[in-house]
């Protein structure tokens, strides 16, 4: 607007200039015909007196117009000068309620990061929870079932059904490790869709910063990119070692378990052949001792027959 008002006073004080020029050459004419009309000079007189005074006033009428160039330049300087200063200060308002834009976005998103539904999702902590209640159901069906060794021990035990009791109890012990590789699967599962809401949540920050129409798409980008994926990163980490590491322990605990299984198994398997075992040695030896009763039966029946009767006896 200040340039428009500029040109236009410009063109204003121009044409003013021209309007006086032509006066001026107007009077200029009318004094060398009333010169010559008076024949007080000669001709050629005239022509040079009015022709040194229209070199006068041209070199004030051209003084003018450079005063006017002068000016115009002056001010359109100063306009220029003051629109930089203004545009100077706009930009650092600019650039201070872009800082401040952004700091407000990152506190906000790093709230939306530290926050409980973010930091343990509740439908995480209701599988956990249902987990748990799931193993404790688990480990008393077994448990239970671990009991029942008591009813298969000698006298009263069977092979065949102690071969049973063990394959139930493998059972038993798969099923609570495929419940829990089921498990570990869902709660990654449930982890993923936290984090796709987390990066849902950076693209609407991103959105934000964009509708705002103060920042270019790299600017959204570079800050977006490097410092809020990097939270994102971060806490998928965190969480990827905790379910690492309940991993491994699910692992330990099916090996451990296995290993038990097959220890426990073996002792009583070991015990009822050491009772068999025992068994046979009594029946050996009671086949033995009732053979030697046998013996000793016949053998005493033999002396009985040999033995005189006490009417018999004679005496010397």
């Amino acid at each position: 607007m200040q340039k428009q008002e500029i040109k236009a006073l410009d063109e204003v004080l121009l044409s003013l200039e021209v309007s006086r020029g032509d006066k001026l050459k107007s009077v200029l004419k009318k004094y060398v015909e009333i010169i010559e009309r008076t024949s007080y000079l000669m001709q050629p007189d005239v022509y040079r007196l009015i022709d040194k005074e229209a070199t006068v006033m041209n070199y004030a009428l051209l003084g003018n117009q450079r005063a006017i160039a002068q000016l115009s330049l002056n001010l359109m300087e100063a306009t220029l000068q003051k629109e930089l200063d203004s545009r100077y200060r706009w930009q650092c308002l600019v650039d201070t309620w872009k800082a401040l834009k952004k700091e407000t976005l990152m506190e906000s998103f790093r709230e939306f990061m530290a926050s409980e539904d973010i930091q343990s999702p509740p439908v995480v902590k209701k599988e956990l929870e249902e987990m748990l209640t799931t193993q404790e159901v688990l480990q008393q069906k077994r448990l239970k079932h671990l009991c029942t060794i008591c009813d298969l021990l000698p006298p009263n035990y069977n092979m065949a059904q102690l071969t049973e009791w063990h394959s139930s109890l493998n059972a038993l012990n798969q099923e609570l490790d495929n419940y829990h590789m089921d498990r570990m699967m869902r709660i990654r599962l449930l982890y993923e869709k936290s984090w796709q809401e987390c990066l849902a949540c950076v693209q609407k920050c991103k959105k934000q910063l964009l509708d705002c129409k103060s920042f270019t798409e790299e600017e959204a980008e570079s800050l977006v990119n490097p410092t809020f994926f990097q939270m994102v990163g971060e806490l998928q980490s965190k969480v990827e070692r905790k379910l690492e590491l309940l991993d491994k322990s699910f692992e330990a605990l099916a090996k451990q378990t296995e290993w038990q299984s097959s220890d426990l198994f073996r002792y009583f398997h070991e015990a009822v052949q050491l009772w068999e075992m025992h068994q046979n040695m009594l029946s050996e030896r009671e086949l033995e001792l009732e053979k030697n009763m046998e013996q000793y039966r016949e053998k005493h029946s033999l002396e009985n027959q040999v033995l005189p009767s006490p009417g018999n006896l004679q005496w010397e």
